[in-house]
C-alpha cells in the first residue's frame, strides 16, 4: 500500500477576521482532510484569536491549532506555522483565500520530495480571472513569479533553505518568490497540475507581482543582491 501524503495548512492572519471562517472551512470541506489547520494570528489587530477559538470548538474532530505571537509579518507568521507543523507537507494559505474542494488532493498527486506542487489558482473579488500554471524554471523566476503562493512543498524544503525571508525589506512583499526562487536554487522543481485550486480574492489589500508598490524597486533590488550573494545567480527582474 502506498504511503499516504499527510499535509499542514498554514493560515496566517493580521486584518482578515471576516474572511478567517470562510477561508478556514474551505479546508475542512476538502475531499482529502489535511492533518492539521495551523492559525497563526500575527498580532492580529481584530477578532482573528476569536473567530479561531469559535472554530476549534465548532469542528472538534478537526485537528485545528491556534498560534498567537506578536507581529513579525507574514514571513515571520508562515515560519511559526510551519515550524510547529507535524506533516511531511505544507500549504500556505492566506486568509483572506479559499481552497476549491479537492485542492489538497490534488496537490498531494504531484507533491514529492524536492517539488513544488503547482496547481491553478481563480482570481475573485473585484476582479475575475483564471490562470493555469505553464512550468517554472529557475531561469524564468529570476525574471517574474509564476508559482503561485498556496503552491505545496516538504517542511524539509522548508528546512534547507531557513524558511521564508522576515527581513524587514521582504515585510514590504514578494516573499512568496524570494522564497521560491530560494527552494528552486536549492534543486527544488515545480510540478503542475490544470486543477483550480485557489480562489484567490482580489481586493485593495492585495498586492501581486504585477502591482505597482511604492517599494517595488527597493524589493526587487534586495532581492536581486540576495540570489547574486547566496547563490550565485544573476536575476533580470523588471523594475518599473
Amino acid at each position: 500500500m502506498e504511503n499516504q501524503k499527510i499535509i499542514s495548512i498554514i493560515i496566517p492572519s493580521y486584518s482578515y477576521a471576516h474572511y478567517l471562517s470562510e477561508c478556514v472551512e474551505s479546508v475542512i470541506n476538502q475531499s482529502e482532510r489535511a492533518h492539521e489547520i495551523v492559525i497563526v494570528s500575527d498580532g492580529a489587530v481584530d477578532n482573528t484569536v476569536d473567530i479561531a477559538k469559535e472554530l476549534i470548538k465548532k469542528y472538534p474532530y478537526q485537528n485545528i491549532i491556534l498560534i498567537e505571537k506578536e507581529n513579525g509579518g507574514l514571513s515571520s507568521a508562515r515560519n511559526t506555522g510551519i515550524r510547529e507543523a507535524t506533516s511531511e507537507y505544507i500549504l500556505c494559505l492566506d486568509a483572506d483565500d479559499m481552497l476549491r474542494p479537492d485542492a489538497i488532493k490534488e496537490h498531494l498527486k504531484i507533491a514529492g520530495e524536492n517539488v513544488i506542487a503547482q496547481c491553478g489558482l481563480m482570481y475573485f473579488g473585484n476582479q475575475v480571472a483564471e490562470f493555469r500554471p505553464q512550468g517554472a524554471t529557475l531561469e524564468s523566476m529570476l525574471k517574474a513569479n509564476t508559482v503561485y503562493c498556496d503552491s505545496v512543498f516538504t517542511k524539509k524544503m522548508w528546512e534547507a533553505v531557513g524558511g521564508y525571508d522576515e527581513s524587514e525589506t521582504m515585510r514590504l512583499g514578494l516573499e512568496d518568490w524570494m522564497y521560491f526562487i530560494e527552494l528552486m536554487a536549492n534543486g527544488a522543481k515545480v510540478v503542475t497540475s490544470d486543477y483550480i485550486a485557489l480562489l484567490y480574492r482580489r481586493h485593495g489589500n492585495t498586492m501581486t507581482h504585477t502591482t505597482t508598490h511604492p517599494k517595488w524597486n527597493e524589493i526587487i533590488d534586495f532581492m536581486a543582491k540576495k540570489v547574486y550573494n547566496k547563490y550565485g545567480l544573476i536575476a533580470d527582474f523588471h523594475k518599473i
